[in-house]
């Protein structure tokens, strides 16, 4: 059986500038994840102050919507640089972007190499989390097949439940049911797939891009069929489906710690995020544990957090042979 493609959007539309101001901070501060993209966000901004002020009170040249749309697009322009999903490389290479900076960011990454020695990059796209996790996912359940094939089983039985849990949610059958079938047929194939034909397969624009749009749908179903536990952590005024309209659903939307439990929960599948910050005061990464409300069939994944921006790391405990 082969993955079909199907088209999907690559971001989401921009809303007003005042509802997407919030937004805006992990783009112009997210140095420690794209310093490039940071750096040519900061000059734009500066270059439009600028003409503002030497306009000397006439109306700016650019409306507040045309300059975060030039953000968007310098930023879409530098993560299109990188692969959606790369390979796995040792983690003291992280330790390489920081070699004439932060010496808390590199005491903490040397700490890290002591329990963890790989990871693999995600695009910084705003879409990383769900891609991180959904490779990372696959991957585990692909490499241990013979030797554990019921974590496949269920992994296969999960992605069939969740197409229950979207009609629950009231989305139509016809809004999702491309990119659930090309999830739950990426997920059986992986009986034939190799380690690279993997990384290809989300390396491909239209199926990478279809798995995440379902795991933000999924991600989305689960909240909105648990108002009741969720929504006191909304912004006043703002419906659930509001929130998950534009910031759940959105392509290019970075995921908070709400759609980190909401995707876990749905999933059954348990995740360790290694936060590593420019915090001075530790020398250890701090790791938040999700957890779904069932006991995990497997160890947690392991996602790396740097400001703005979700990888994949690798447990030395964890490792299966063949990751690449």
């Amino acid at each position: 059986m082969t993955v079909t493609p199907v088209p999907v959007p690559t971001e989401a539309p921009i809303p007003a500038a005042a509802t997407i101001a919030p937004t805006i901070a992990p783009i112009t501060t997210g140095a420690v994840a794209d310093p490039v993209a940071a750096g040519a966000v900061a000059n734009l901004v500066g270059a439009t102050a600028a003409a503002a002020a030497a306009g000397q009170g006439q109306e700016a040249q650019l409306t507040d919507e045309q300059i975060l749309t030039q953000m968007q697009a310098i930023k879409d322009e530098e993560a299109n640089a990188h692969p959606l999903v790369d390979h796995s490389v040792d983690l003291m290479e992280l330790a390489q972007e920081y070699e004439n900076g932060s010496e808390a960011f590199k005491k903490k990454i040397e700490n890290l190499s002591d329990t963890h020695d790989r990871m693999r990059r995600s695009r910084g796209d705003g879409n990383c989390f769900y891609r991180a996790f959904a490779f990372a996912w696959f991957e585990r359940v692909m490499l241990a097949i013979k030797s554990k094939p019921e974590l496949h089983v269920n992994a296969v039985r999960t992605i069939e439940e969740t197409k229950d849990l979207l009609l629950a949610a009231q989305f139509e059958l016809l809004a999702f049911e491309d990119f659930y079938q090309v999830t739950l047929e990426t997920l059986q194939n992986l009986v034939h797939f190799t380690s690279e034909e993997l990384l290809t397969a989300f390396q491909n624009d239209e199926v990478s891009n279809s798995i995440v749009m379902h795991f933000r749908l999924v991600a989305s179903a689960f909240l909105k069929t648990h108002q009741d536990d969720y929504a006191p952590f909304l912004e006043f005024g703002q419906t659930m489906d509001e929130f998950c309209s534009m910031h759940v659903e959105a392509m290019g939307r970075e995921s908070e710690e709400m759609m980190l439990i909401a995707l876990t929960k749905a999933t059954h599948v348990s995740i360790e995020v290694a936060y590593l910050s420019g915090n001075q005061s530790a020398d250890e990464v701090n790791f938040l544990p999700f957890l779904p409300d069932t006991a995990p069939y497997m160890p947690p994944l392991v996602l790396l957090y740097r400001p703005g921006h979700y990888d994949i790391l690798y447990r030395k405990s964890h490792c299966l042979e063949g990751v690449i």
